[in-house]
């Protein structure tokens, strides 16, 4: 599951000013030469820093993202709202940092390839002390299947979800669902307590409702505008993750350049997600340090609509080839990214099929490789007239829009017209989900993440018939069979297979233009060590881990 999509909010990039001119010196003039496959390399980028040594009394962390819009887990799919529920709800099962998985609350069986079981670990309780029981994994996880719950995706094949057992509970499917287990390590398989959740009703997850889990911390205060205050869970059943800080402060500051004064000045400990223009002066603070950790992050041009001068997708292919992604990579996210060239980046490639992917990925590469002389072949064999294309960005975001500036210079290049369109948050939100909110839009420029390393996330959202984020309404009868099959299939390398056999189908139609895939950049203070800096921070309670540098 695509939890950015289905939440509707494409995180976009923050301010970076007085670039254009180099970007496009950098990436200006045509190649005729194939670039070599860049491989992901994980041991050039960190995944977590030394373990923490002491307590701490408070950590001021801020979410650069902005304030949460709620924090109730099965809706909480946005980067700053996830985060927090992570720290305050336990899932059934945990992930590591690497995106591997673990018991947590329970243990899980595979008990057939339509049965799974789950097991209460012995001693897990709430944070009220009351143990957390099987009814309240039955409550919860039915509670997150409802198809209001932004995270219901992932119990498409659910058939039955039941207590089988004074600790048991067994969750029964329609058909197999490789894609369901590792997701209990995500907020789709977080744990509330039943009887407060009752109570509750819809507040819960608000600022007058609060929250009630199992996790290392307690939600504490929530001043709307100002700031969520997460206080240690003294009484936390998992003695193996005890939090080393007494009280966690988020703030919302979403200004790039307030956020690089906050941190340098020592006044926020840390962030995750920094505007990658913040990259330059953080590198050289001397109150903290910067780390670019493994990520599941994208930057792509989606197109937008069906119809209009894309819908040729000779027009399509020519803007693949359009893009110097290297120099967008270097120039614009000062190294933060690697070039990307099809809709699954490298980053959703599961470790053990990792050999699988690159060797269907090297062949687009070639493909796709920048060639301005290319491009414009494209174009002059299509149906293009020269009408407008319309790219749309986030109002306010100043790296997205000089990427979309770099768009528009290089379509001008070979004979395309690109007209940038602003829009407002709200609006941007709502039109990455809503297509009567992007009426005339063509394209849009956009960040997405998987909550994990899954390509059957962002391939089920963009490609299968009648889902919000297929804008083009595509339905391609092969790809539906081969991504269902995919899904279905148990064995990673027989699901890999069938996913390879499906880009061989719909990566020719490109209904997407894949730009980058980012990294993590996360900042820590000197006085703290112990941060989980891969993506998978937003799955995991990552500020438990958190504590005194020496």
């Amino acid at each position: 599951m695509d939890l950015a999509h289905l939440a509707g909010r494409r995180l976009m990039f923050a301010a970076m000013a007085l670039i254009v001119s180099a970007t496009v010196a950098a990436c200006g003039g045509s190649s005729t030469e194939t670039p070599t496959a860049r491989k992901l390399d994980p041991a050039k980028l960190t995944s977590s820093l030394p373990a923490a040594k002491g307590d701490v009394d408070k950590i001021i962390w801020n979410l650069t993202t902005g304030e949460p819009d709620t924090l109730d887990p099965r809706n909480a799919a946005g980067y700053s709202s996830g985060q927090v529920v992570k720290n305050v709800c336990d899932s059934l099962l945990s992930m590591n940092a690497d995106f591997s998985t673990r018991p947590s609350l329970a243990t899980m069986e595979q008990r057939s390839p339509t049965e799974l079981v789950f097991t209460l670990r012995d001693g897990v309780t709430f944070s009220d002390g009351t143990p957390v029981t099987a009814d309240d994994v039955v409550y919860s996880l039915k509670r997150s299947a409802d198809p209001t719950a932004i995270v219901s995706f992932v119990f498409l094949y659910v058939e039955a979800i039941k207590k089988t057992g004074d600790k048991e509970v067994t969750v029964t499917f329609k058909q197999p669902d490789a894609l369901f287990a590792d997701s209990m390590a995500t907020i789709s398989g977080a744990v509330v307590k039943k009887e407060w959740a009752e109570r509750a009703g819809k507040d819960v997850g608000t600022p007058s409702g609060g929250l009630v889990c199992s996790g290392p911390f307690t939600l504490g205060e929530w001043k709307s505008g100002s700031g969520i205050t997460l206080t240690r869970n003294d009484g936390y059943w998992n003695k193996e993750l005890r939090p080393f800080a007494k009280e966690v402060g988020f703030t919302f500051v979403t200004d790039a350049t307030a956020v690089a004064q906050a941190l340098n000045a020592g006044e926020i400990d840390g962030a995750y997600e920094l505007p990658f223009s913040t990259v330059p002066s953080l590198q050289k603070s001397q109150k903290g340090r910067l780390i670019f950790g493994p990520s599941t992050q994208t930057v792509s041009l989606a197109v937008a609509r069906p119809d209009g001068p894309l819908a040729d997708n000779k027009l399509r292919r020519a803007l693949q080839r359009a893009v110097d992604r290297d120099a967008l990579a270097k120039v614009v996210f000062h190294g933060a990214a690697e070039a990307n060239y099809t809709l699954l980046a490298p980053a959703s490639w599961p470790g053990g099929q990792r050999a699988l992917y690159q060797t269907a990925y090297d062949a687009y590469v070639k493909e796709r490789s920048y060639d301005l002389q290319a491009a414009k072949t494209l174009v002059q064999g299509s149906s293009y007239k020269g009408d407008t294309v319309v790219l749309a960005t986030m109002a306010g975001d100043e790296t997205m829009s000089r990427t979309a500036q770099l768009v528009q210079q290089q379509a001008k290049a070979i004979g395309v017209t690109v007209k940038i369109q602003t829009m407002q948050p709200l609006v941007w939100a709502e039109a990455s989900y809503d297509a009567s909110k992007r009426p005339g839009v063509d394209l849009m420029l956009s960040q997405n993440f998987n909550a994990g390393q899954s390509p059957l996330e962002p391939l089920g959202f963009d490609l299968l018939p009648e889902q919000p984020y297929n804008y083009t309404g595509y339905a391609n009868a092969e790809v539906t069979k081969l991504l269902t099959e995919a899904r279905q299939t148990l064995d990673p390398v027989e699901s890999a297979r069938k996913i390879i056999e499906a880009q061989e189908i719909f990566e020719p139609d490109a209904s997407s233009v894949p730009l980058l895939s980012t990294n993590t950049i996360t900042f820590l203070g000197n006085r703290l060590t112990g941060a989980v800096t891969s993506f998978a921070y937003w799955s995991m309670p990552q500020m438990a881990y958190v504590g005194a540098a020496g």
